[in-house]
């Protein structure tokens, strides 16, 4: 039976988690009128949607159907993500409301973001106090606070579902306590998952050496732990495959895990230009972030010693295990985004909660018999308290800003402004190309264009576009005489381009507007026909 106190922190703790979940609705519907607005403000979420659609989409019959949804083609994300995703837009197909826009990435954005990373929360959690005592609503409120956490709950984005998994991993471990059995195995299947997911499951490589490790201290036999380790690799490989079906056929393994080693690339350098990395970078990042340095240091002290000096080690060494990969790759060789991080972050800042004693008799405790404990607790738990008022203003600022985004984003106003010096044109369907960060509503009744690459005299001319708008901000990334291509070669092509457009001389273009956003330049018939010399 369940201690009374556990039942009344747990009943907290859902409560907590239902008025977060429900304070997120609102926001994760705003600025997402139509996909125009949703590319505008976040192009990663707009890209493969069209494949979550199609895999929607009935075919002329039940195999066909099935087939389609299991081919779903968007390899840079794992097949959990899309078929979560997928089910989750079931009963709104059934509604008719595929076409609410606000509705459906209100759903995705809460289901596949918020909810895991509300579930990967409650699981570190239950791990450092089963649910016995305060801490746990203290460490619930900080890691759901953390303005890292916050940013992520605000896109559709597999990082939440693959950090879950990750923590399932964790959590099935310590539920085996070394006995290698069903525990163990369910371990080795949420890791699989967690790769298939984003790929992150595979940096649990040291974690099961670790855990190993305990299994050999214990008194396993070497045959024994041999075999379970062998045992781990099946299973997991078992489940990557067995979460994505459609790698059963040899030409959509080909081009799935071709597709990773391009993702591998563009993590390592960057997109189109080489973004920044190194010490500056990552600092920027954890400040903005994880509450910089002095956090991830008391973290990292309080886990290292709760590794080193506690009575059940385990789970602090399956921590740091399971975090020096993530930050050796994340540190020194990808591109420093806090999403890549956040996976290490969370596990990482859970153990401050050991500097908090779960009452006053371990309180006197410490200080009567482990007095240097006690003094380093007290530091912790001075920077921990330093750092969380530090970011609490910024978590809330990004809450109010992704409400009140629609209102204020400059896009919105850019296409209002660009509309009212177009208004000689007449209503037609004309082919206008526009960066993904400017605002094209779907009502306009053009024909949009789009992509992420840079962009040359040569994809202009040969779409034949009647309207360009284009993004200053990125005219001016580009020409920027710092900038480093992943192609040297293209970039010179596009700063060909770009530098004309930034004076307002393209080819075969004339410029009908400007403001700080961004340019509006329309083809010379058109201007001809409609605007006169």
């Amino acid at each position: 039976m369940a201690q009374p106190n556990r039942l009344y922190f747990t009943a907290v703790l859902a409560l907590l988690s239902v008025a977060l979940f429900a304070a997120l609705w609102l926001p994760n519907a705003t600025a997402s009128q139509d996909l125009g607005m949703v590319l505008a403000f976040e192009p990663d979420e707009v890209i493969p949607f069209p494949y979550l659609q199609d895999m929607l989409q009935p075919r002329d019959s039940l195999k066909h159907t099935v087939a389609n949804f299991f081919a779903y083609e968007y390899y840079f994300y794992g097949f959990p993500y899309f078929a979560y995703s997928a089910f989750l837009l079931l009963p709104l197909k059934w509604l008719g409301q595929l076409d609410n826009i606000p509705l459906v990435m209100a759903v995705l954005r809460n289901f596949v973001s918020v909810f895991p990373m509300l579930a990967s929360i409650w699981l570190l959690v239950y791990l450092h106090t089963r649910f016995n005592d305060y801490r746990a609503i203290v460490l619930f409120v900080f890691l759901a606070l953390v303005p890292g956490v916050m940013y992520n709950n605000f896109w559709w984005h597999p990082d939440s579902m693959a950090i879950l998994f990750a923590m399932l991993t964790l959590f099935f471990l310590m539920r085996d306590d070394l006995r290698f059995g069903r525990n163990f195995y369910l371990a080795a299947a949420a890791c699989g998952l967690s790769a298939q997911t984003k790929l992150i499951g595979v940096y649990f490589f040291l974690a099961v050496l670790v855990y190993l490790w305990h299994g050999y201290r214990a008194g396993r036999g070497l045959r024994q732990l041999l075999l379970a380790a062998a045992g781990f690799l099946a299973v997991m490989v078992a489940a990557f495959f067995a979460s994505n079906p459609i790698l059963l056929y040899a030409g959509a393994r080909s081009t799935y895990f071709n597709t990773l080693s391009a993702q591998s690339g563009l993590m390592a350098e960057g997109f189109e230009l080489q973004y920044a990395k190194g010490l500056p970078e990552v600092t920027r990042m954890l400040r903005d972030n994880f509450g910089g340095w002095l956090l991830l240091a008391a973290s990292a002290l309080a886990a290292g010693y709760a590794a080193v000096r506690r009575p059940q080690p385990l789970l602090y060494r399956l921590i740091l295990a399971w975090v020096l990969p993530l930050a050796v790759y994340v540190f020194g060789f990808s591109i420093v985004k806090y999403q890549y991080w956040l996976p290490a972050a969370l596990p990482l800042l859970s153990c401050l909660v050991i500097a908090l004693p779960h009452s006053r008799a371990q309180a006197a405790e410490w200080w009567g018999r482990q007095r240097a404990w006690a003094l380093l607790a007290v530091g912790v738990l001075a920077v921990w308290a330093f750092s969380a008022a530090g970011m609490l203003p910024h978590t809330l600022a990004i809450y109010r800003s992704q409400l009140t985004r629609q209102a204020s984003h400059p896009a919105l106003a850019f296409y209002a402004e660009a509309r009212a010096q177009l208004e000689a044109l007449p209503p037609a369907a004309y082919h206008v190309y526009a960066d993904v960060n400017l605002y094209i509503p779907e009502s306009s009744g053009w024909v949009r264009s789009a992509q992420f690459e840079t962009l040359t005299y040569e994809y202009i001319a040969s779409h034949g576009f009647d309207l360009l708008f284009l993004s200053q901000s990125r005219i001016l990334d580009y020409l920027n005489e710092d900038a480093v291509g992943t192609n040297p070669e293209q970039l010179a092509l596009s700063r060909e381009f770009y530098a004309a457009a930034n004076a307002g001389e393209l080819d075969g273009f004339r410029l009908v507007f400007r403001s700080n956003t961004g340019l509006v330049f329309v083809s010379d018939g058109l201007y001809a026909q409609y605007f006169g010399e």
